[in-house]
């Protein structure tokens, strides 16, 4: 019975971590949805020749919760998994594949766009994640070790296939699009968006998955350690790991911003390293730290579908009424394929990115509210 107790403590501490590291990272996406909306519209933080160094690093530390969702889903598909038979894995994987992929053509695309015509498709985040969890489905049936050893082999492999673009519309390249390549097709007044290719993110996912057994505390700061030097390693070396090489700039501090512009569409090797690694070693010396600040994050990572929709339905919203009460044309709000033209409604609309972090923090205790009537109406229903 003792053994028992310390290992369900175990068990709930690294819960309790891995929901403060997505709720912590998730209020970071947030910071980055409130930019998309708020600050200067189309400026992109990526650009040297424009970029400022903190708004370069605000939408670089947003990179981190992406790999994190996937990574961490992994695990938690595969503690789901035991105790269960490969046929109910196979279907409980499929229906949830499912739902996340109408989650994200019906609503989430909505609450980025607010057109109820849908001219913009686009595969984000829930669709990758649901594409990924339903080619799990299949290859879960696997041994375990190969599933770890191609999910690693797609990691590091798959810039070999950077090489062999497409182009057009034939359901050949838009497979290859959803595989490899990222890729905006414009179809006359439509506009579909493929960000997330499901070749790396599947990886990922999966090896949560392959690795859930593995999960230890002690090999936490090993691998995370391991994966930042490959990072630099990699990067400096500028021989393989990223479409975009790093360039010696005109400044130290414009070259700084240069070596860590990483691509995230697709998921560079380089991008994964400097994601993963600092979020293993988080991980280890989170585990077992339990407060206010850190329940006030658990509050959105225990419940983070919930809190990523209602989130970009609060921010779009706000962003609409916003022009609207300044003057504004509320419907430029409503984004279509033209929002992504310069010469669009928005050009001249936008805040300076201290405004914008207001607004971010406005935001949070916003929907932190909003969280925990969620949790108690949730924790209702299942009592």
């Amino acid at each position: 019975m003792k053994n028992l107790t310390i290992t369900r403590k175990t068990k709930d501490a690294e819960q309790y971590s891995k929901d403060l590291l997505l709720g912590a990272l998730l209020t970071i996406a947030i910071l980055d949805h409130t930019r998309l909306f708020f600050h200067y519209w189309n400026t992109n933080p990526g650009n040297l020749e424009s970029t400022t160094p903190i708004l370069f690093f605000t939408r670089f530390i947003s990179h981190f919760f992406a790999p994190t969702v996937f990574f961490i889903s992994g695990t938690y598909l595969f503690i789901w998994s035991k105790g269960k038979s490969k046929p109910q894995v196979f279907y409980g994987l499929i229906r949830l594949a499912l739902l996340l992929i109408s989650i994200e053509l019906i609503v989430n695309n909505f609450l980025w766009t607010f057109d109820p015509f849908y001219r913009t498709i686009g595969l984000f985040i829930i669709g990758a994640l649901g594409l990924s969890i339903g080619l799990l489905a299949f290859l879960q049936f696997l041994p375990g070790k190969l599933l770890l050893v191609l999910s690693l082999l797609f990691l590091i492999a798959h810039h070999l296939l950077d090489g062999i673009p497409a182009a057009g519309k034939s359901p050949a390249s838009i497979i290859w699009y959803i595989l490899h390549q990222q890729k905006y097709i414009p179809a006359g007044e439509r506009l579909f968006i493929v960000n997330y290719t499901l070749i790396p993110w599947f990886a990922l996912l999966s090896l949560g998955y392959a690795t859930g057994y593995l999960y230890r505390r002690k090999w936490l700061l090993a691998t995370g350690v391991l994966l930042t030097c490959l990072f630099f390693i990699l990067r400096g070396l500028n021989l393989y790991g990223d479409l975009q090489p790093w360039t010696r700039q005109e400044t130290f501090t414009k070259t700084v911003l240069s070596f860590f512009s990483v691509t995230k569409y697709p998921a560079s090797l380089d991008f994964i390293c400097i994601t993963l690694g600092p979020m293993f070693i988080v991980l280890h010396y989170i585990e077992g730290v339990q407060n206010k600040v850190t329940d006030f994050f658990v509050a959105f990572g225990s419940a983070p579908l919930f809190t990523y929709l209602l989130s970009t339905l609060v921010i779009h919203l706000a962003a609409m009424i916003n022009l609207w009460l300044t003057g504004g044309p509320w419907s430029a709000m409503l984004i279509t394929p033209r929002s992504y033209q310069q010469g669009n409604l928005l050009s001249d609309y936008g805040y300076p990115l201290g405004t914008v972090y207001l607004l971010w923090l406005l935001f949070l205790f916003m929907l932190y509210g909003c969280c925990k009537l969620y949790h108690s109406f949730s924790s209702k229903r299942t009592s």
